[in-house]
């Protein structure tokens, strides 16, 4: 958490100015891979809120965007850098009107993101950034740069819906967290920047394999012998252990994760985990669940 002693309301500007000196100061002193900071640098027709430049000689500005934005805007704006081989880093003030519901660096469940969140998150490959503002004894704290990861939900529709003249859509949520301040380049069809954060999709995998090493050390009673996962006792000890079966271990592991991440972004795991031969389960009823939730 960060302490400024910016004066003023929180205006559209005030937090706009906020974030983009926060960004330009703490990437400026913090970042290893970064040898050239600019705030407010004008390309061609645009003027990006902050620009910085690589030690690898790559060139990234940061768009910091308060307001509601349309996924068109954020396409045009993306590619009049990217043709310029600029590469962009997208970050959503998030209690501002670019998103659905606020946004936090925690876990939750059933909330709205807007069709600006719902775009960045497919065209990052499973991310969105968020910085926070806060006011408290005079004095504006604002908070790092956060990830979250969105996933479908259990029960909420997974269209997009309407309120009013707002569309937006449900989604279950989850933080991961930044490390540091340093910037990497990717391209995912569009030249993007972002941090070195990990996949959340990739943290749960791994969790889950932690997990089924951790419950299936089993040790028989008759023979004293160690057991994996799957394999079978030896009869010839009279060894009554029995590995537990698809079911009760699919039920296992959703009653570990399933409060903190939801249904449908475990089962994305372990079809992902059975593929690469990593776990043993029945895929066909995996992938089962993961249609009837995409029905919704």
């Amino acid at each position: 958490m960060y302490f400024l002693t910016l004066k003023g309301s929180h205006s559209e500007s005030f937090s706009h100015k906020v974030i983009k000196q926060m960004i330009y100061r703490m990437v400026s002193e913090k970042a290893r891979n970064v040898i050239e900071s600019k705030l407010e640098k004008y390309i061609n027709n645009r003027r990006a809120d902050v620009y910085f430049v690589l030690k690898s000689g790559q060139r990234v500005v940061v768009e910091i965007q308060n307001s509601w934005i349309s996924v068109k805007d954020i396409i045009e704006r993306t590619k009049d850098y990217n043709k310029l081989g600029i590469y962009v880093l997208w970050i959503l003030n998030g209690a501002g009107e670019v998103v659905a519901n606020t946004k936090s660096p925690e876990n939750s469940k059933n909330i709205r993101i807007s069709p600006a969140e719902h775009f960045l998150y497919k065209i990052y490959h499973g991310r969105v950034y968020y910085v926070n503002i806060n006011e408290y004894l005079h004095k504006t704290t604002i908070t790092p740069p956060f990830a979250l990861h969105f996933s479908l939900t259990d029960k909420k529709p997974n269209k997009i819906l309407r309120d009013g003249y707002k569309s937006f859509y449900f989604r279950n949520m989850n933080y991961s967290h930044i490390p540091d301040w340093n910037i990497l380049c990717v391209d995912y069809g569009f030249k993007l920047a972002r941090f070195f954060d990990k996949n959340i999709f990739s943290v749960l995998q791994l969790k889950i394999k932690e997990y089924l090493e951790e419950i299936t050390e089993m040790k028989c009673k008759n023979c004293s012998r160690k057991f994996r996962w799957f394999h079978k006792c030896s009869l010839a000890h009279n060894c009554k252990f029995r590995p537990l079966s698809n079911r009760k271990t699919t039920k296992k592991i959703l009653s570990q994760f399933k409060e903190d991440y939801g249904t449908y972004i475990i089962f994305k795991a372990l079809e992902n985990l059975i593929v690469e031969n990593e776990i043993n389960l029945s895929i066909k009823k995996i992938n089962k669940v993961i249609k009837s939730l995409q029905k919704k």
